[in-house]
């Protein structure tokens, strides 16, 4: 009858120091983790949906509210253009990635192989928009087809352009999640593009965590439109 070999005794506490320092390593990512998430939320979640926006238009009542019933989260943010709303509504008309582009990072969306080449001037082809028509975020011929995008769900001329993310072809009715982009005339003739989201979405916490690339691509959509707007 064989017998296994008895560890030295001085392996042992080797082996708890080895394993003591594993989970110690671990504890302390856990909470590098948890108190990251917690000024994230309390700090940056708040900051990003709402940038750019007064008081008063974070709480103010817009177009598009009641496309999204029992909206569970909202965000709106806010940039001023100094031209009127008839000089930028042309532009809101021209999204989408086979279109007048996204007005975002055009490099960072094409090493998505999307293709993506925003225009600087009003495109005469794209301005006769539908209710109903569908805008897309990626190409007709992409891997990924059919493919996400907006739906066009109102127009209001020079006021308000209300839209529905959906796939193509796959109209969410109702509608879970809106981009409602709204012109506010100003008194000395500038222009408030508001950008607002309503969502009706569950659970809240992995859309709150992941909403920074889409904040960073809304952020620089309103920039984009301002430049555009501003030089024309």
């Amino acid at each position: 009858m064989t017998t296994q070999p008895i560890p030295m005794t001085s392996e042992l506490p080797e082996k708890q120091h080895r394993y003591g320092r594993v989970w110690r390593i671990l504890l302390m990512i856990a909470g590098v983790w948890a108190v990251g998430t917690a000024v994230y939320l309390l700090f940056l979640w708040p900051w990003m949906k709402t940038w750019g926006a007064t008081e008063d238009e974070i709480e103010a009542t817009l177009p598009g509210d009641d496309i999204v019933p029992n909206a569970n989260l909202r965000s709106t943010k806010g940039i001023t253009i100094q031209a009127p709303p008839a000089a930028i509504y042309p532009w809101l008309l021209q999204l989408g990635v086979d279109r007048g582009g996204m007005y975002s990072y055009d490099w960072l969306e094409n090493l998505f192989g999307l293709n993506v080449h925003t225009t600087d001037q009003i495109m005469p082809e794209y301005q006769n928009v539908q209710v109903g028509d569908f805008w897309r975020f990626t190409p007709k011929d992409y891997v990924l087809n059919p493919g996400p995008g907006l739906y066009v769900k109102q127009l209001v001329e020079n006021e308000a352009v209300l839209l529905c993310f959906g796939m193509e072809g796959q109209a969410e009715e109702p509608c879970i999640d809106t981009w409602q982009l709204v012109l506010v005339p100003q008194a000395d003739g500038s222009t408030r593009l508001l950008l607002r989201s309503n969502m009706a979405m569950e659970p809240e916490l992995p859309i709150k965590l992941t909403y920074f690339v889409q904040f960073l691509m809304e952020r620089k959509m309103l920039l984009t439109l301002r430049g555009r707007a501003e030089q024309q």
